[in-house]
């Protein structure tokens, strides 16, 4: 039998975490998509972080109801970070820009941290997913000003090359 919204339990409890993903990836999305970073930003970031969540929330669904073991549970996160991986590995060769060196790779660690923003939320962890959002914005953006500070100075050896 199909199951509307309005039989469902835990419908409220979805569109709590399906909204939280949303805000906590917007700000990393803000902060990509003003650097013009890969053509991921605003949309894809949120995306992958709502996408994720919903995923694992189906997941702990079949797993609630004795359709997934707790194994089966695990899988469908493994199969998430790989996914999200192949995004971000996008993310690297799209990145033109850099006609030496890598680069996207900073785009591709953003998209990755917002599906595990969307995981914490799925699995109740919203401190957790806050947590993880304040620091990568924290990384993306005082981080990326040192970077430009010391590739500024002259020193070749920048390790935010290619980022």
């Amino acid at each position: 039998m199909i199951r509307f919204a309005s039989q469902d339990p835990h419908m409220l409890d979805s569109v709590v975490a399906i909204t939280a993903a949303y805000l906590l990836a917007v700000p990393l999305g803000w902060e990509r998509g003003t650097r013009g970073a890969a053509g991921v930003g605003l949309r894809t970031l949120p995306l992958v972080s709502m996408g994720t969540c919903a995923y694992l929330l189906v997941s702990r669904y079949l797993y609630e109801h004795g359709i997934f073991d707790a194994d089966g549970e695990a899988r469908v996160l493994r199969a998430m970070m790989t996914g999200i991986g192949f995004i971000g590995g996008g993310a690297i060769m799209k990145d033109a820009r850099h006609v030496e060196g890598v680069g996207g790779v900073t785009t591709a660690a953003s998209v990755w941290t917002t599906g595990a923003i969307g995981a914490s939320i799925a699995h109740g962890y919203y401190s957790l997913a806050a947590v993880l959002t304040l620091t990568s914005l924290l990384v993306v953006e005082i981080n990326g000003r040192l970077a430009a500070r010391h590739h500024a100075a002259g020193d070749r050896s920048d390790p935010s090359k290619g980022e």
